[in-house]
């Protein structure tokens, strides 16, 4: 595993997550171009108003998939898996150095309750 990384790298593998979800930036780039308002989109989708206007402002950081599958149908778009490439990741490979990372995040959390056990007696 890489050094200093806090042992965060696991928790990363997935997708590069900075402060909300990357997806969100997707979805406000195609509703800009399809020049609808926040509310017409949240109508079409059966979704609030608020819940468009927080994430695209920034309020909702991890919106939940259904909302995302909804605004993509409102706005005529699949929301769906797609492979990346054309064929399956090595696996053997990747399964090892995912569950190493895993293991030295787990140690990492461990030491860090040892660390506030000390400090709250």
């Amino acid at each position: 595993m890489a050094k200093g990384n806090g042992g965060t790298l696991w928790l990363k593998r997935s997708y590069s997550f900075v402060d909300k979800d990357p997806e969100i930036d997707k979805f406000r780039t195609i509703y800009q171009q399809e020049h609808i308002k926040e509310d017409d989109l949240a109508a079409l989708a059966g979704i609030s108003t608020s819940t468009v206007t927080n994430m695209f402002g920034g309020k909702t950081k991890k919106p939940q998939h259904a909302t995302f599958a909804k605004m993509a149908a409102a706005m005529g778009y699949e929301y769906g898996l797609h492979r990346i490439g054309n064929k399956a990741p090595a696996y053997e490979e990747a399964i090892q150095e995912a569950k190493e990372q895993r293991k030295a995040y787990w140690e990492l959390q461990r030491r860090r309750r040892e660390r506030e056990e000390k400090r709250g007696r």
